[in-house]
């Protein structure tokens, strides 16, 4: 059974750029660009990794080098992970993964796709908190290839029956949304 990891990096990064003028993804966390350690951490778990991406800026496209990129026009979180999931219909299962999550262990990314194998949705959380990966099974493909827009996946999470994997890994609820962000504290 193979599971991808859909990585989601076409948002605009709206908040922060509102703080401080600048792109989040492009910003540095331990010497290397938001994006390219979320790509790492990626392709460190050994799961396959597809990269969702806007057009522009180019530079976050230089961040996931040779990876397969899936490119469009769409800021919105569903179209992202309709466009995702469509361009890797091969796959038999799909982790979500945010790209501003750069806190998350690869360990956690296996965890949640050896889940999937038993449960259709899958959703690792940490001290009860749910996050991300977020995982589904091939069954949710048509579901998920009708998202649109900001119809988020968050919605067909609230609509079944939903597998919550206990973590250890406080990543999965840690986010980059400010700059006061960045230090991994928050």
């Amino acid at each position: 059974m193979t599971v991808g990891i859909l990585l989601l990096a076409a948002g605009e990064s709206t908040r922060y750029r509102a703080a401080c003028g600048r792109h989040k993804l492009l910003e540095p966390i331990e010497g290397e660009p938001m994006l390219a350690r979320s790509y790492r951490i990626a392709r460190e778990s050994g799961l396959p990794v597809a990269v969702v991406l806007r057009p522009a800026p180019l530079a976050l496209r230089r961040c996931t080098g040779g990876a397969h990129q899936i490119i469009l026009p769409s800021t919105g979180i569903a179209s992202s992970v309709a466009a995702g999931v469509k361009a890797t219909a091969q796959w038999h299962g799909w982790l979500i993964m945010l790209a501003d999550m750069p806190w998350l262990s690869p360990a956690t990314l296996r965890q949640t796709a050896e889940a999937l194998k038993e449960h259709q949705r899958v959703r690792a959380c940490w001290q009860g908190q749910p996050g991300h990966p977020v995982g589904f099974r091939r069954e949710c493909y048509a579901q998920l290839a009708a998202l649109s827009g900001e119809t988020a996946a968050r919605e067909l999470l609230a609509q079944h029956d939903v597998y919550l994997l206990a973590t250890q890994d406080r990543g999965v609820v840690r986010d980059v949304d400010l700059p006061s962000m960045l230090s991994g504290e928050g």
